[in-house]
């Protein structure tokens, strides 16, 4: 497709469903007016020997700072024609357009440049009312009531020397040296010197963590470990790795006993073991309210999302998949762990959450239009209410939130409301009672 607008020629090329390339083409006289302006501004600014300020010519000024010059007069005619190409072309963009590549840009003579176009892909909605979900179930059981008490015990317990002299068994806490071996060569990044390791809390290699157990303190061995070619840590991915583990001490934890004073430990509100008994309970059975409400959110997408099928933008996911890696460096970093001591390979975690990426990018979209057919959007009350009570939550002024929330909130809680509409359309059915065991 071409078109003339004015003098500007502007091609249009299919690329693909979701991408288009947009070619422009700017006439020799336009680039000849634009060299003159940035040309008399610089002449304005700068003083250039043996010539008065602003009245050296433009060959002069063209060998002091022609680079400059050229760059600033290529920015200029992209950034002047650009959107009204993109208007021209009638195209609807989900991304602002990617300059791909730009032609010779000389003086007198016209100047090409092409854009990458990314659309916002066309589908049909699937049917998004009336879907079966199922709601898991919250009852609590006295078992569940005392793993949690096992937690609490464990959460206030004192590690301690072992009463007698005797090998390592599950549940004592290892203190470890082990060093690493690939191919006969130590890795550093693997090694730990002084190393508290509870044993069978799967924080090591299950392998390794088995062969602890009957070990004597003193005592040594290596454990040889395969690792995938799909492994997350790049230094260990499809390798074979030795690695020579020694008890340097063994440890004991020392639980304290279920009672009347352990209660008013946990929380000096609690005068009895009954009340603690019956705080958990309640806040297990909070828990699994939510975690039934996150299962009906999760069962609706899948659904939804199952039952249509689009491309997005490769831009679109690159940059989910930078904001998830990011997620996921910021959890380490707050423990004090960096990605490349952790041997995480950002390419390999890409990769694993390359899928999970475009999921949530569909479903964004999908929602999206949703919310649009069903004229689901917010009233001002409704982002007032956000707003104030953001605003209040981190102690800033009303007007120092309200852009960015609106910028940048505004579509997630729109999301949500039209989830919670798709919820009142689900026909929604407790599961069986064996679905909380899965």
């Amino acid at each position: 497709m071409v078109e003339r607008k004015g003098l500007m020629k502007i091609t249009v090329e299919d690329v693909n469903e979701i991408q288009k390339r947009l070619s422009v083409e700017i006439p020799a006289e336009d680039v000849s007016k634009e060299f003159e302006k940035v040309y008399n501004r610089l002449r304005r600014q700068v003083s250039i020997k043996g010539f008065r300020k602003g009245k050296a010519p433009n060959s002069v000024l063209a060998k002091e700072y022609g680079e400059d010059i050229r760059e600033e007069v290529m920015r200029n005619l992209i950034l002047d024609t650009l959107d009204k190409a993109v208007e021209d072309a009638g195209v609807e963009l989900i991304l602002q357009p990617q300059v791909e590549d730009a032609g010779e840009l000389k003086e007198g003579s016209a100047f090409t440049y092409t854009a990458l176009l990314d659309l916002w892909p066309k589908f049909e909605l699937p049917e998004y009312k009336g879907l079966r979900l199922e709601r898991p179930p919250v009852d609590v059981t006295d078992e569940e009531v005392d793993e949690q008490l096992e937690a609490l015990r464990k959460h206030f317990s004192l590690i301690d020397e072992l009463d007698e002299e005797r090998p390592v068994a599950r549940g004592d806490i290892a203190v470890i040296r082990y060093r690493a071996f690939i191919d006969g060569e130590e890795v550093e990044e693997l090694c730990e010197d002084d190393y508290f390791l509870e044993v069978g809390s799967g924080n090591l290699h299950e392998k390794v963590e088995e062969a602890l157990v009957g070990m004597a303190k003193g005592e040594e061995k290596r454990v040889t470990v395969s690792y995938p070619e799909d492994a997350i840590n790049q230094l260990v991915a499809g390798k074979e790795v030795e690695y020579a583990v020694e008890i340097k001490d063994i440890k004991q934890r020392v639980l304290p006993d279920l009672d009347d004073d352990f209660a008013s430990k946990v929380n000096p509100s609690f005068k009895t073991m009954d009340e603690l008994k019956e705080r958990l309970r309640e806040q297990i059975r909070m828990d699994k309210e939510e975690a039934a409400q996150r299962s009906l959110v999760r069962q609706l997408l899948d659904q939804i999302v199952d039952n249509v099928d689009f491309p997005v933008p490769e831009r679109l996911v690159e940059s989910k998949l930078t904001q998830m890696v990011d997620n996921v460096r910021s959890h380490f970093e707050e423990r004090g762990v960096e990605f490349s001591r952790a041997g995480i390979s950002e390419e390999r975690l890409r990769e694993n959450m390359r899928q999970d990426a475009i999921d949530q990018i569909k479903t964004e979209m999908i929602l999206d239009k949703i919310a649009e057919q069903e004229n689901i959007s917010l009233t001002n009350e409704e982002i007032d209410n956000y707003v104030e009570g953001y605003a209040a939550r981190a102690q800033l002024h009303k007007e120092q939130v309200q852009q960015a929330v609106l910028q940048h909130v505004l579509p997630k809680l729109i999301a949500n409301k039209t989830v919670n509409f798709l919820l009142e359309q689900a026909e929604i059915v407790d599961a069986p009672a064996d679905a909380a065991e899965e």
